[in-house]
Formats: structure tokens, C-alpha cells, sequence
């Protein structure tokens, strides 16, 4: 039976609210994405039956949810309420949906997924089949990104993300450590010059990684229990690092890369490393989605999936190492 207040019950309460469901779902999108495009994509309609869903919602609700400019939009204060109780409420739904049709163990249904390139190849790949054949229902969608906004512009349950997290509209889950290391080919260090300690780095040619913002990624060091970060004059930079990984082996410069992706060609003699007296601190891995949304059960599966694999600890990290490291945050530069 529904619950009553003040005589009236919560089914006619609902069916009494003057607004469009629909319509309230368009104006979630819209908030989220910052845009009537991006929203219009998810929902395969034109920008302006958007706006035209969110005007009407705005009618029937006799406050204005959104100040729109010519160049932005932002939520007003009534729009921003509506909007946190407005997707809560579509969250509650949509679990009861999922738990009502999917019983008591069965899941099934799409889970996208956010991984940088080199966790979906090294990492998470071969982690997904033991998960496929448990749950021969769930689709797994990888999409390789290395951007936290992608979370609300390309609809993904959640992303792998490497290092701080910026965006406090986002909430992070501790996957693991990863270990970096400095590297270079030894045919390339049997011409360059000398490279005893950081500050010889000037002197080298260096490849540097390129961040999805456009900006260089620092090279970072810890020295006596301290960590401090060097921004290098970089030869050449990419935003992939198997390219620069290639790159160092075919003798091109120093470069700075996780030990999974090296560890081969280190074993093979086609790069070496050096100094690693002042290796960099292990960077924390973390599981990244929207605040305030609830985790369905189909994703909350994966990410315990992926918490109990290898993942749980990136290759090359010692347990101590990581409890040293990351108590220090890498802000001062190193000279």
C-alpha cells in the first residue's frame, strides 16, 4: 500500500507534480554535461528540443533553473536543489529497476568503463575475462581516456585515474601503487653526457609525457624520504606512452615510465635504468565516478572484481615503498 501524508498518498503526490519526466531527465543531462549539444547527443534529439524540454520544465515548475549566456551555462540556486534531488531520485529508481529484474545473483546489462591505454592493455584486459565468464550477461564498454570529465560527457559508470584528483564534483576509490622508473637505452647512454644526479638531466635529451589538459607531466624524484618534481626541457613529448617507451629503447632520450611497461625491455637489455638512487614516489591508481550518485550493483561487481585481480597492487611496487612514498605529496621543485 502507498504511504499516506496528510491523507493524500505518495503515488497521487507524484502523479499530481506538474512536470514531465522526460523532461526532467533532459535537464539532468543538461546540468551535468554544461551544454544543450552534449546533452542533445545522449538522447539523440536536436539542441533545440532540449532547451525547448528544459524551458518547459522550468513553466511548469514557475522557477528558472538555468542562467543561460551566449557562452555558458550554469545552475541557479533553485536549479542546482532540484537538480541534486532530482538525480538522486532517478538513481533510487533506477536501482529498484535493476535489483527487481535481476533478482538475487544475476547481473547483467552495460558497465563503461574509462581506462588510460595502458591499464586497459596491461592491466584490466585480462582481468575482464574471468568476470565475462562469471556474469555471461554483462557487457563491459572500455573506453581508453585519460579525462575525469569524460565521466559525465561520454556517460561512462566510472574510470581508472593515475595521481591527485582535481575535481571535487568527483569521488576516488584506492585501486593501487604503480612504479615508475627512469630510463634510458645503452646505446644512447655511452654517447650522452654525464648523468649521475637530476640536475644532469639538463644536459640530456628528455621525453616527456603529455597530459590530456595539453600540459608536460613533471618528472618526479625522491630524495632522502623527500619527494620533489623537475619540470624538464623535453626533446620530444607524446600523449602516448608506449610511443615513448619505443622511443627510449630506439636510443632517442631518457624517459620516465611505469615499470610494467619497461620491465621487458629492461630484462632484455634494450633499456636501462638510471637513477635510481632517487627513483620517482609509486603514483596511487584510483576508481573515479560522479558524487552523489549511487553505484548499481552491475558496477559495483566490476570494480570489486578488478579490486580483488592484480590490479589491487600495479606491478613492480613494494609494500613498503608505497607506505614511504605517498605519505608526501610531490609539490617542491627540485633543482
Amino acid at each position: 500500500m502507498s504511504k499516506t501524508t496528510g491523507g493524500t498518498t505518495l503515488l497521487t503526490r507524484v502523479h499530481e507534480l506538474p512536470l514531465a519526466e522526460g523532461d526532467a531527465r533532459i535537464f539532468i543531462s543538461v546540468a551535468d554535461t554544461g551544454s544543450f549539444t552534449a546533452a542533445a547527443a545522449l538522447y539523440e534529439l536536436t539542441p533545440s528540443a532540449v532547451s525547448k524540454a528544459v524551458t518547459r520544465l522550468e513553466s511548469a515548475l514557475g522557477v528558472r533553473l538555468l542562467a543561460r549566456t551566449t557562452r555558458a551555462l550554469r545552475l541557479t540556486e533553485e536549479g542546482a536543489a532540484f537538480h541534486a534531488r532530482c538525480a538522486r531520485a532517478f538513481e533510487l529508481l533506477a536501482e529498484a529497476a535493476e535489483e527487481a529484474a535481476q533478482g538475487a545473483s544475476e547481473v547483467s546489462g552495460v558497465v563503461r568503463i574509462g581506462l588510460p591505454s595502458l591499464f586497459a592493455t596491461y592491466l584490466v584486459g585480462p582481468q575482464l575475462v574471468e568476470l565475462l565468464e562469471s556474469h555471461p550477461r554483462l557487457r563491459v564498454d572500455v573506453v581508453t581516456t585519460m579525462r575525469p570529465a569524460d565521466i559525465v560527457e561520454r556517460g561512462l559508470d566510472f574510470m581508472i585515474v593515475v595521481g591527485p584528483l582535481a575535481d571535487s564534483s568527483l569521488v576516488a576509490r584506492p585501486l593501487g601503487y604503480g612504479q615508475f622508473v627512469t630510463v634510458a637505452s645503452p646505446a644512447y647512454l655511452a654517447k650522452a653526457a654525464r648523468l649521475a644526479e637530476c640536475a644532469d638531466l639538463a644536459m640530456h635529451r628528455c621525453l616527456a609525457f603529455l597530459r590530456a589538459d595539453g600540459r608536460q607531466d613533471d618528472w618526479n624524484f625522491l630524495r632522502d624520504g623527500e619527494p620533489q618534481a623537475i619540470e624538464v626541457n623535453a626533446s620530444a613529448r607524446s600523449d602516448d606512452m608506449h610511443h615513448l617507451a619505443s622511443m627510449a629503447v630506439a636510443g632517442a632520450g631518457v624517459a620516465q615510465l611505469p615499470m610494467f611497461l619497461v620491465a621487458q625491455a629492461l630484462a632484455r637489455g634494450e633499456l636501462a635504468r638510471v637513477l635510481p638512487e632517487v627513483d620517482p614516489p609509486a603514483k596511487l591508481a584510483s576508481f573515479v565516478h560522479a558524487a552523489g550518485r549511487s553505484i548499481p550493483r552491475r558496477v559495483r561487481v566490476v570494480i570489486e572484481h578488478l579490486q580483488r585481480g592484480e590490479g589491487s597492487r600495479l606491478p613492480g611496487t613494494s609494500p613498503t615503498q608505497v607506505t614511504r612514498q605517498t605519505r608526501k605529496s610531490a609539490t617542491s621543485k627540485a633543482t
